[in-house]
């Protein structure tokens, strides 16, 4: 039996979250609404039917990984807590897996529009994470972050400002940004190379606003000293990197910048493998831009400082496009 006319896929970057939405087909609801009826008749079920099944029903569910054009979803409040799928907007299909209940579980790869760009709605806005390297108001971030943005505001102790795109690298994902502001805080880069164990933190705002308006910080080692494919400019640490992490600062236990977050792989294939742009290829890339941020040696402090420092420095970016 068909039970579909069609199944929608919506995508909200901003808050991190994916509506699914049936349009059921008529002979399904038909079905179903006899079925019930004679169920609750029998005794079979303890609840009455009678209101019939909707025409369209939407189910919500968050972004657990995103990476290289492949979403990675788990339900919220899901009625059939068993369904999963994944979305490759690169090449416009879904795959999801549907419990239905005892012998009906169904693996399904369907061919999806995507309509990425060019809506006449509401702009698009993604958004992600930058952080201060000085007090002249330079900001750093991943270059998909801001690609293609219009319009690029951050958001600094309860206020917006709009930044202005410095300098760009598509092959390192680095940006430069500027804003007028007088910063409270700014991170230190290392002064020295990146050592496997050692302890590091990840600041930023995955998911966006859509969690919450909170710097939220995670902590875990560096695993290796370079990133998928051998890449010498990445290492790979195993604290969580999600949707909206981009662009946040990777530091020490003293504050020093050890990497810039850029992406992690699926969650659904992996656990715990995540990649930051080592420091030192920013520094190539901000002397190239005629930067130069203060360097520090490895050291130790306190929780209460490093926090401080991490809120100071770190802040929510937003881009329309």
């Amino acid at each position: 039996m068909k039970r579909f006319d069609d199944v929608l896929y919506t995508i909200n970057p901003s808050n991190g979250s994916v509506d699914r939405t049936f349009i059921w087909s008529d002979e399904f609801i038909n079905h179903w609404d006899r079925t019930a009826a004679d169920k609750f008749e029998k005794g079979e079920i303890e609840f009455n039917f009678s209101g019939g099944w909707e025409k369209i029903s939407t189910e919500k569910f968050t972004i657990e990984s995103y990476t290289g054009g492949f979403v990675v979803t788990k339900p919220l409040k899901n009625l059939f807590k068993e369904d999963s799928f994944s979305i490759d907007l690169n090449n416009s299909l879904v795959y999801y897996k549907t419990n239905w209940g005892v012998n009906d579980s169904q693996n399904h790869t369907s061919k999806i529009q995507c309509n990425n760009k060019n809506l006449e709605t509401e702009p698009e806005t993604a958004s992600g994470t930058a952080f201060f390297i000085n007090n002249k108001g330079n900001l750093l971030t991943n270059h998909h972050v801001v690609d293609e943005c219009k319009v690029l505001k951050i958001n600094y102790f309860d206020k917006e400002y709009e930044a202005q795109l410095i300098a760009k690298d598509k092959t390192l994902d680095l940006a430069l940004l500027k804003v007028d502001v007088r910063p409270k805080s700014y991170i230190n880069f290392s002064n020295y190379n990146p050592k496997k164990l050692q302890k590091i933190y990840v600041a930023g705002y995955p998911f966006g606003k859509g969690l919450s308006d909170d710097l939220k910080i995670s902590s875990g080692i560096i695993s290796s000293l370079k990133g998928a494919e051998d890449n010498s400019n990445e290492l790979q640490i195993d604290a969580a990197i999600n949707h909206g992490n981009s662009g946040g600062p990777i530091v020490g236990e003293g504050g020093e910048l050890i990497g810039i977050a850029v992406s992690g792989l699926a969650k659904e294939v992996s656990e715990g493998i995540n990649f930051g742009i080592k420091s030192s290829a920013a520094l190539n890339f901000l002397g190239a831009n005629e930067i130069d941020p203060s360097r520090v040696n490895r050291s130790s402090m306190n929780s209460d400082k490093l926090l401080k420092i991490l809120e100071e420095s770190t802040l929510f970016i937003s881009c329309t496009y």
